[in-house]
């Protein structure tokens, strides 16, 4: 009985300092852990908390903005804008939009070069007679910039060059050098946008209102369509009868250029712009920006365009365009085209926003 008793005592002696150990493992386990994993994602569901709150409100604003665009010169909306966090700010020209089209069902150049600050770009029929030739040899081209001067040249062995540089704004024309029926001609724009940029510890958030749509990119991902532009088409069986897009610029009234927390009022107004119409065959559109996957995923799995990834020049074209307007160069655009021809229209517009705190 004297010898149980004794061990009886002492087991008793190790066991409090036992648990007392186990215990301390334990609360070091679970701090650790939540230190390590649940933090973090409390505080990532914060971020998103709060560019989640900012995105419905940017949300609301461009439905008002859509209707401001599309009601004509004149039209105005006051909209109830806030930010927990973050910056919102206009940026001039933050992408470079190309519109391309072929007014003729005979010819289709491949262009690659046109873009602002170039002096030079290059141009060759994508279609070949019976003979092998192209149908059009050389064309000549006319370059009417903003400033009000023209500029007619035309293309020496694929090669435009010689005119000035290329601004936002500038729309070019060409025909052939043997007659004087249009072939087709593009447009650049620099494209405005109000963007919103919220840095946290998941990352920054970013979201682009611009052409009456919203991109967005989250930590981890690339720009996406959270709110689709402004385009209007008019169908007929698997062809366009028309189809329309808006080009906004975006002017700032208020003394801020840019607004970080808090509740706004914004105050949008169309000031007006120019209607372009055109009867065309095809469209081929190039963007350049960090918003361009995002623009080109919208127009090929909304609006039946297509990729086009063949506007590079090879050494069968000739040795001087495959040096330098090669593959490297190449624009790999998104085009739509029919058989038929369908009226397409840019309609160009300009929106004076003015914000206050409310």
């Amino acid at each position: 009985m004297q010898r149980r008793l004794s061990v009886s005592k002492s087991e008793d002696a190790v066991s409090p300092v036992i648990g007392t150990v186990l215990i301390l493992a334990i609360m070091v386990t679970i701090t650790g852990t939540m230190l390590a994993w649940g933090i973090p994602q409390i505080q990532q569901s914060e971020a998103y908390a709060i560019y989640t709150s900012a995105q419905n409100n940017l949300l609301n604003f461009d439905a008002d903005l859509d209707h401001v665009i599309t009601q004509g010169e004149g039209a105005s909306r006051t909209s109830t804008v806030s930010f927990s966090s973050g910056t919102f700010v206009q940026r001039e020209n933050l992408d470079e939009i190309r519109y391309y089209y072929t007014t003729v069902a005979w010819s289709d150049p491949k262009i690659v070069g046109v873009t602002s600050g170039s002096t030079d770009f290059a141009m060759l029929d994508r279609k070949v007679d019976s003979s092998g030739d192209y149908v059009v040899a050389d064309y000549r081209v006319t370059l009417s910039y903003p400033n009000g001067t023209d500029w007619t040249g035309t293309t020496s062995v694929g090669v435009v060059s010689g005119f000035p540089e290329l601004v936002y704004g500038v729309q070019g024309t060409y025909t052939s050098t043997t007659n004087t029926t249009q072939i087709g001609g593009f447009y650049i724009y620099g494209t405005d946008a109000l963007s919103y940029r919220y840095s946290s510890v998941s990352g920054v958030f970013k979201m682009r209102m611009f052409n009456g749509g919203i991109f967005a990119d989250e930590p981890g991902g690339n720009f996406y369509t959270a709110s689709s532009p402004l385009t209007r088409t008019i169908s007929d069986s698997e062809s366009y009868k028309s189809f329309t897009v808006y080009q906004t610029n975006y002017t700032i009234s208020s003394a801020a250029k840019s607004l970080s927390a808090g509740n706004f009022i914004f105050d949008a107004r169309n000031e007006g712009g120019n209607d372009i119409s055109l009867e065309v065959y095809s469209i081929r559109m190039g963007v350049t920006g960090d918003t361009s996957d995002g623009l080109k995923n919208y127009y090929t799995n909304d609006l039946d365009f297509k990729k086009q990834t063949d506007n590079f020049f090879t050494t069968a074209d000739s040795v001087l365009l495959a040096k330098n307007y090669g593959m490297l160069s190449a624009e790999e655009d998104v085009v739509f085209s029919q058989s038929t021809p369908f009226d397409f229209r840019i309609l160009e517009r300009t929106i004076n926003v003015n914000f206050n705190l409310r």
